[in-house]
C-alpha cells in the first residue's frame, strides 16, 4: 500500500469520525430543546437552557472541526 492511499484512508476515517460526532451533538441538541420544550418548572428550564448553550457551542466546534478537514 502506497503511503498516499494510506493518507488518504486516513483522512476518510477522519472525516467520518467528525461528522459522526457532529450528528450524535445535533441528535442530543434536537433532545435538549424537546425536553426545554416540554418541562415547566423554572429549575430545569434553567437547566435545558444551560445544556443547549453547552451542545450549541460543541456543535460549532464540532463544524468547524469538520470544516478544517475539507480545507
Amino acid at each position: 500500500m502506497s503511503k498516499r492511499s494510506r493518507e488518504a484512508r486516513e483522512r476518510k476515517a477522519e472525516i467520518a469520525k467528525a461528522a459522526q460526532e457532529l450528528g450524535e451533538v445535533r441528535r442530543s441538541l434536537n433532545e435538549a430543546y424537546r425536553q426545554f420544550n416540554t418541562v415547566t418548572d423554572d429549575v430545569t428550564m434553567d437547566a435545558c437552557i444551560f445544556e443547549i448553550s453547552a451542545l450549541k457551542s460543541k456543535y460549532n466546534c464540532a463544524v468547524r472541526n469538520l470544516k478544517s478537514l475539507y480545507l
